[in-house]
């Protein structure tokens, strides 16, 4: 008789890593490694989270603890009353010397802040050919005269009689000035217009007029009486 074998045909051979396809053990190696990874990951950042959520708690707790403990407001420092350095005092024969200066500064122009705020108004289409400029006076006009500004007189060139109107607007812009007048603007026929404007500059005050003085006249009437 012919010898016959029952076993399955591949239950004789043993199965090893070798037989295995390389591919599927390295994949399998892969994934459990980034598995591992991940978990170890997950779990150190939830320790660190852990941590800094109690030391942010036992921060919390002591600004609590702070806040309740009171502190003494603290006083404001006491101004002396008296001054460190005395104040000298004005001797009789400093008096009239303040008084002229005090005077002098009253009626001073600055000069030079009026032309730095002229400069700045002057649109680019005027040409300003003369200016003069001229203190005001000290002594007031007399009551009802009508007097011209004289203070600054300007004759100039422009492009077009809208051009004058804006230089005007502008000039009435300017504090150190008052009643900014217009006195001519003619066309010229090579074009252009001429213009001529007079303004008033503003000091002090102009002294009042001195005024007449009369003596009231006194009867003196002498009654004799007998008795």
């Amino acid at each position: 008789m012919r010898a016959v074998n029952l076993l399955p045909p591949d239950s004789g051979q043993a199965k090893s890593l070798k037989n295995e396809d390389p591919a599927v053990v390295v994949g399998s190696a892969v994934g459990l490694i980034v598995l591992i990874a991940l978990t170890l990951g997950f779990y150190l950042a939830h320790s660190n989270a852990s941590s800094e959520q109690k030391k942010l708690t036992a921060a919390r707790v002591e600004l609590a603890k702070l806040s309740l403990i009171k502190r003494p407001t603290p006083k404001a420092p006491k101004t002396p009353t008296r001054p460190i350095i005395a104040i000298p005092a004005v001797t009789s024969e400093q008096t009239p010397l303040m008084q002229a200066v005090s005077g002098a500064l009253s009626y001073r122009i600055a000069w030079d802040r009026i032309l730095r705020e002229f400069a700045l108004v002057v649109p680019d289409d005027v040409t300003i050919t003369t200016m003069q400029l001229e203190a005001p006076p000290t002594v007031a006009p007399a009551p009802g005269s009508v007097v011209a500004p004289t203070g600054l007189q300007l004759q100039g060139l422009a492009y077009s009689h809208d051009s004058v109107a804006r230089l005007l607007s502008r000039l009435m812009l300017i504090p150190d000035l008052s009643e900014v007048t217009l006195g001519s603007s003619t066309a010229q026929a090579t074009g252009g217009v001429q213009f001529q404007i007079s303004a008033n500059v503003k000091g002090a005050p102009p002294a009042p007029n001195p005024a007449t003085l009369t003596q009231p006249s006194t009867d003196t009437t002498t009654t004799d009486s007998s008795s």
